[in-house]
């Protein structure tokens, strides 16, 4: 090494030293990065149920987390009575679901009084297609909860 290399290989060496903690974060942050990646999925909540002409209508709270819009995402639902019994089913369509957004939809969800129903099963999501016609695994990346008491199950 020339006396001239020596000065810009000490330089480099005492940059990359003065970059390690900023490495160091950078390394424990991509440890984090599975568990907001879970975040980035899809969230459904039933946020409320009430009886009107004696059918039980529900409103859901979806937050798309993932970064594209959904132009279709089907949830395949079963419905149980307060003895577990499977009283319905349904497939709902509740596309579009633009990225990075929460939305409300409410639809009637079984013909008799909510009082009657105890739980809702998301079965499956038989559909989940992003605008871009990419068809994905909305099932797995799905988080559910229920502001009610009826349950809402995966």
């Amino acid at each position: 090494m020339t006396q001239r290399a020596r000065p810009a290989f000490l330089r480099r060496l005492l940059t990359a030293c003065r970059l390690a903690p900023a490495i160091a974060l950078l390394a424990a942050l991509n440890l984090v990065s599975p568990a907001i990646a879970a975040e980035d999925g899809i969230s459904l909540e039933l946020n409320s149920a009430k009886t009107v002409s004696e059918a039980c209508e529900t409103s859901f709270v979806v937050r798309n987390g993932l970064p594209h819009t959904l132009d279709r995402f089907q949830l395949d639902l079963y419905v149980f009575d307060t003895d577990g019994v499977i009283k319905s089913r349904s497939t709902i369509d509740l596309a579009p679901l633009r990225a990075n957004k929460s939305t409300v939809l409410a639809f009637r969800l079984h013909a008799a009084p909510c009082a009657s129903v105890s739980k809702v099963l998301v079965n499956d999501i038989p559909l989940c297609r992003a605008e871009s016609g990419t068809v994905l695994d909305c099932l797995a990346g799905l988080s559910v909860s229920s502001r009610h008491s009826i349950e809402l199950a995966k």
